[in-house]
């Protein structure tokens, strides 16, 4: 055998191996893959189970079933910790929903169902790691207790919750927990893809039905959603919150090119105006920081920004108003412009700029505008209105040419 046949026949040898190592390496993967899929469905088949057997039981009941991730650990596992199957950490999320009597709704919050609860809709999810992006292995089933346990001629009661945001579409995944006037608590909710949460069997009386979510802002511009409710017996009571993500402004007060800001404008309040603003469609800020803190209600037409508190500052008045997008989840910058004011008077003349009390501003307002420099001459800017500087009244201010004042 010559070198080169030998070269050859090593070649075709490094060939082949790498071949078969791959197909190894392959099988052997798919052997892994394979038998953790197995155990997930072992998992999901057992925590059905499981839900089954506690739904049916004297003892215990639907009342005890609801959404739970990693609910029953194994013996041995760490409570609500991952379950662990020959080393492999799973996770096992039980999502419970309750259906309702009546086939032209879709779900217990909406109108056209009865008041009682036809059925319980359970989804077991199991997941692991190496799963990627592929999707869990899924099982459900739908579990129905015997006709009439809950329906109105019994004593419990259930709250139907709709969750939406600003745009009107349901809002999944918020927490929804309500309290009556003895101080009892029903058990945590979380909205549905739907944005239902139904809380059930609940006594008669007065309810608050509170949505809350990190992040998240009511109509009201408050924390927290809330609604009372007044619960019958076998009543199922269906409402709608709006709450959805907080939207956020981020202003920068700004003068004219060739002019100054005023001597007081940190302090210097900000005004947002929205017609659907509770109760007057206007709310003024202590200074553009106490703004940017805010959390504030997406409304889809966004707000109208303005410098000072007055009303007369409004730059929509003069059709001048651009509106600063309202996104929720984001915040948006917003250029608050104000209007040029050139002051003539002796130098070191100390400048102050006062305004008339109107309906923003029941006290009226006070602006410290700085100091005339050695020529006499101020050149400051001022939040759009009409205001008195110094001794001179009726000074329009606005976003056109400057207004010149000699003291």
């Amino acid at each position: 055998m010559t070198l080169i046949e030998v070269v050859v026949a090593i070649g075709l040898f490094a060939i082949m191996s790498t071949s078969v190592l791959s197909v190894l390496g392959s099988a052997i993967t798919m052997t892994r893959e394979d038998k953790a899929r197995l155990a997930a469905v072992n998992l999901a088949s057992r925590e059905l189970e499981i839900v089954r057997d506690t739904f049916s039981s004297v003892l215990r009941g639907p009342e005890d079933v609801g959404d739970a991730t990693n609910p029953d650990q194994l013996p041995g596992g760490q409570a609500n910790g991952p379950i662990v199957v020959d080393g492999v950490p799973f996770t096992v999320v039980r999502d419970t929903r309750w259906e309702a009597v009546g086939a032209g709704a879709s779900s217990p919050c909406d109108n056209g169902t009865s008041d009682e609860l036809a059925y319980l809709h359970v989804t077991v999810k199991v997941s692991w790691p190496d799963l990627g992006s592929r999707p869990p292995v899924t099982m459900d089933t739908v579990m129905t207790p015997p006709k009439g346990t809950y329906s109105a001629l019994q004593t419990q009661s259930h709250i139907g919750m709709m969750v939406i945001d600003s745009l009107g579409n349901p809002k999944p995944g918020v927490q929804v927990t309500a309290k009556n006037s003895l101080g009892q608590l029903a058990p945590l909710q979380v909205t549905a893809t739907d944005g239902c949460a139904l809380l059930e069997n609940l006594p008669a009386g007065s309810w608050t039905v509170t949505a809350s979510n990190p992040g998240f802002v009511s109509l009201a511009g408050d924390a927290t959603a809330q609604t009372t409710v007044h619960l019958q017996a076998g009543q199922l009571w269906r409402g709608v919150i709006q709450y959805d993500q907080a939207a956020r402004i981020l202003p920068t007060i700004t003068a004219p090119e060739g002019y100054q800001l005023p001597a007081g404008a940190a302090v210097l309040p900000v005004t947002i105006g929205n017609s659907g603003l509770q109760p007057i469609g206007t709310r003024t800020f202590a200074d553009s920081q106490a703004l940017v803190a805010a959390q504030l209600w997406p409304f889809p037409s966004g707000y109208v920004v303005w410098a000072g508190g007055c009303e007369d500052g409004n730059p929509a008045l003069t059709g001048e108003a651009l509106p600063v997008p309202a996104v929720a989840g984001t915040t948006t910058p917003a250029v608050v412009s104000l209007g040029a004011v050139e002051v003539h008077a002796p130098a070191g003349t100390s400048v102050v700029a006062t305004h008339a009390a109107d309906r923003l501003c029941p006290t009226g307002a006070t602006v410290q505008l700085g100091t005339t420099n050695a020529e006499g001459v101020l050149m400051t800017s001022l939040p759009f209105g009409t205001w008195t500087v110094g001794p001179q009244p009726d000074v329009a201010v606005g976003q056109g040419a400057p207004v010149v004042v000699n003291l």
